[in-house]
């Protein structure tokens, strides 16, 4: 199956995720860590968005239980330079799973694209994920052992010291 839910709004910086603050405590002062009321906003906001979309493919199909694969496209007005989307990517994994589209985002077992682009004027931020489930033969091979490394690879571990694999159940596969 295949989804594509969009996000309209402020992506925040995960760097700002929590925010010390402090309180008197027998007159004197202690940090103590808050949800930054930012970070709180931009999640309700985009869950509430995931769960309009929800509701128009079928709220029966919530949360994917399955390994998936997805792609993200970040449209950003104007600092698109200055803009770190490693932060927003991770933002978007953890709604995606607040708002009961994925059961666990550790369920994104391919990013197949990752991209920022500059977006739509009169639009601070858009986000455009989709979401495809792997068939059970993808999965399975993601979540076997590794049969082949990299010749790199090998030698890289052997210059690190590293105990190499078993060369007789891990073959090389040389780099083109």
């Amino acid at each position: 199956m295949k989804f594509k839910f969009f996000f309209v709004g402020k992506i925040p910086s995960k760097a700002n995720y929590k925010k010390i603050s402090h309180r008197r405590i027998n007159g004197e002062m202690k940090p103590f860590i808050i949800n930054n009321p930012q970070v709180i906003s931009s999640q309700k906001e985009a869950i509430y968005q995931f769960h309009l979309q929800k509701l128009s493919y079928g709220i029966d199909k919530f949360p994917i239980e399955k390994p998936v694969k997805v792609s993200v496209s970040f449209l950003f007005s104007k600092r698109v330079k200055q803009r770190d989307i490693d932060n927003a990517e991770k933002f978007v994994g953890d709604v995606l799973e607040k708002a009961g589209v994925l059961k666990r985002d550790s369920l994104i077992y391919v990013k197949e694209k990752v991209e920022k682009r500059l977006g739509v004027k009169g639009f601070d931020e858009i986000v455009i994920i989709e979401i495809e489930e792997l068939d059970e033969k993808k999965r399975k091979e993601h979540e076997k052992e590794v049969e082949k490394l990299p010749e790199e690879l090998l030698e890289f571990l052997k210059k690190l010291k590293l105990e190499l694999p078993d060369e007789s159940r891990v073959r090389c596969k040389s780099s083109d």
